[in-house]
């Protein structure tokens, strides 16, 4: 695996003094894929390390990965309920609970629009 040398580490580290060596290496990521760019295409090499370094986790103040489970809509659920009932003699089929309900060709998805900041 190609890696920026101790020098340049050394001077992205120099001009930026809050940053670590793998700030320093994901910089120099960065501009070997702006380099790349030009010609449109990654190598293989550059596309893996790429796709790793974009990969973010969810972690806790102690470095723990923490995973958020969600809470039931049970309106949504009811309104897709309500809606399978209304279309029964389409013969509907509740893809998602909580989302989408498809019969024959068609489907309809419900969406909750969230409120305006204001």
């Amino acid at each position: 695996m190609t890696k920026p040398s101790d020098e340049w580490v050394d001077a992205y580290i120099d001009s930026h003094p809050d940053s670590c060596i793998e700030d320093a290496e994901r910089a120099w990521w960065d501009e070997q894929v702006e380099k790349d760019t030009t010609t449109g295409t990654l190598t293989p090499e550059q596309e893996r390390v790429s796709k790793e370094l974009r990969k973010g986790k969810a972690v806790d103040a102690y470095g723990k990965e923490r995973k958020r489970e969600r809470k039931p809509d049970e309106e949504k659920r009811e309104l897709i309920r309500r809606l399978a009932e209304a279309l029964a003699d389409l013969s509907p089929e509740v893809t998602n609970p909580e989302r989408e309900i498809r019969f024959g060709s068609y489907s309809v998805t419900l969406t909750r629009h969230r409120t305006p900041k204001g």
